[in-house]
């Protein structure tokens, strides 16, 4: 069965920055999970990024640096896109005709040179396939989602902009971040909370000032914190990214500071990495999401003009330090002392995690694959197949979301430990039969019979007997995968009586299994038997 594909328009550069990448990358590593092929088309992508995206098993593209040269309306982005946005268009749709992967399931497109214009020539070339349009400018588009992660906007910036029925996921909630984050917030809200309440001052402060920082602001604060790293015991870490040119120099700061600077590339468990973290100074692009998600205080530093409204609003909302525009003539000493030196105790990050980590939850890739994608799983030919150890993390990410929490038997959630050690017991069980349920080969469930422990309903035999297990996946809930998925659970085991149990207070699982065919036969235990289906059908 050929996968599903999502096409991604994106740019990365010393000059871009690596944004527009990195949440695109998250995207697509989430559509992954739930069986996409996902493709990266470029016009300009810095070599580094695209390592990036291939390690993370994706495919990439890059269009020719031909075509017209920009238009003078077209402004310095369309400088950053090299070409108009029509001829962009049209090599994009010749690349896709000329491929084997036919129509998209998804198309994404995250340019600050591409807009209406691009996407009504692709959408031509693609009717019908879902467009998500991430953007931050308030620009006109023909999608069918925006998602614009802006703090303190709303969908009333687009107004007028998109056409009626665009989905528009406006505000911070919206934020594109990797699921560990959701998973690791609450013992990392937890461990920081009991750190503020024993008063235990900043320890770890984290530079992190973009994936490329053309200008070495990274450089600069360095130097600006070094004062107070020998005053106050700290150690700075400090991040860079694939597209950082100034790694020589960075070199030549460690050999010169000493172990108290440590220098980080290609973080693989960035949330578990910024939880290790007492304070953070970054620029205030779309990372300083991240951060408020943990709760991880922070100081602003504006490197490009589209970062000052980030800066304000979080400064406003007192989620974070406004550090002003890096400018290189200022003092980097005087600076780190006016700014920074006063956050360090605990009183001030506890002031600054509180109003943080209230911006954020993690979810906002959920709520964007849900806009996206909802409609096709409502319509999508629904089957089952085997799970495999392969599904851990998706499955892990279900699991641990508060929804699927509420109504577990174990309303815990699992150590990621715990769960790998789990799956590969259940996968190994002979008396276990474990799929995944997918929407026109859309990941979208979890549908599993076990030996049940529960008692057998009345004249029925016990060894015919299993339990359902079902999890539908949060983004996916309204768009009927249950109740499917238990149809073609019964389908497929035919001969076997099946026993669900259902917490009291779940009404919704209690419908659910009443259109299914399921009937009560003691407290909180429900069963559905084929022989009394079929009875009951000779009967009416």
């Amino acid at each position: 069965m050929r996968l599903p594909t999502a096409l991604f328009r994106v740019d990365g550069s010393a000059r871009m920055g690596t944004g527009h990448v990195m949440r695109c990358l998250t995207l697509a590593d989430a559509l992954a999970r739930r069986g996409f092929r996902a493709t990266f088309v470029s016009r300009t992508l810095h070599p580094g990024l695209a390592d990036l995206l291939r390690r993370a098993g994706h495919d990439v593209h890059l269009l020719p640096a031909d075509g017209s040269a920009p238009l003078p309306e077209q402004g310095d982005y369309g400088l950053w896109l090299g070409t108009t946005q029509a001829h962009d268009a049209e090599a994009t749709c010749a690349w896709a005709r000329a491929t084997d992967l036919g129509a998209p399931a998804l198309l994404v497109v995250d340019h600050y040179g591409l807009d209406r214009e691009w996407e009504e020539i692709v959408r031509a070339e693609f009717p019908g396939v879902a467009m998500l349009c991430i953007d931050d400018l308030d620009r006109p588009h023909v999608g069918d989602v925006v998602v614009d992660s802006t703090l303190s906007k709303s969908a009333d910036a687009y107004r007028g902009r998109v056409p009626d029925g665009c989905t528009c996921l406006v505000g911070a909630e919206f934020a594109l971040l990797r699921p560990d984050f959701a998973e690791l917030r609450p013992q990392t809200l937890a461990a920081r909370d009991a750190a503020y309440a024993q008063g235990r001052p900043a320890r770890h402060v984290l530079i992190n000032m973009g994936g490329a920082d053309q200008p070495d602001a990274t450089g600069w604060v360095i130097d600006g914190l070094a004062p107070l790293a020998q005053a106050h015991g700290l150690t700075l870490h400090v991040l860079v990214g694939a597209a950082y040119p100034h790694g020589a120099r960075l070199e030549e700061r460690r050999a010169a500071f000493g172990p108290r600077l440590e220098i980080h590339r290609d973080i693989r468990d960035m949330a578990g990495f910024l939880s290790r973290m007492n304070l953070a100074v970054g620029a205030a692009g779309s990372s300083a999401w991240e951060r408020c998600c943990l709760g991880l205080p922070s100081v602003m530093l504006v490197i490009a003009d589209n970062q000052r409204g980030v800066a304000r609003a979080l400064a406003d909302t007192g989620a974070a330090i406004d550090g002003g525009i890096f400018d290189p003539q200022v003092d980097p000493a005087s600076w780190g002392r006016e700014i920074v030196e006063p956050l360090l105790p605990s009183d001030q990050l506890a002031s600054l995690s509180m109003t943080a980590r209230k911006l954020v939850d993690g979810q906002g890739v959920i709520r964007a694959i849900s806009a996206g994608l909802a409609p096709r799983i409502r319509s999508g030919h629904l089957a089952l197949r085997p799970a495999r150890m392969e599904d851990a993390r998706l499955m892990h990410e279900w699991q641990s979301d508060p929804a699927t929490r509420r109504f577990a038997v174990n309303p815990a959630v699992p150590a990621w430990k715990d769960h790998l050690n789990w799956l590969e017991q259940k996968l190994s069980d002979d008396d276990c039969s474990f799929y995944i349920a997918e929407a026109d080969g859309i990941a979208a469930g979890i549908v599993r019979l076990d030996k049940s422990d529960c008692p057998a309903p009345a004249g029925t035999p016990s060894h015919r007997c299993r339990e359902v297990s079902i999890v539908t996946a949060p983004e996916f809930y309204g768009c009927g995968v249950a109740l499917r998925a238990l149809q073609e659970l019964q389908r497929r085991h035919p001969q076997e009586i099946q026993i669900a149990r259902i917490l009291p207070g779940n009404t919704a699982s209690h419908s659910l299994f009443a259109k299914a065919g399921y009937r009560p036969f003691a407290p909180d235990l429900f069963f559905w038997s084929p022989v009394e289906i079929s009875q009951r059908s000779e009967r009416e």
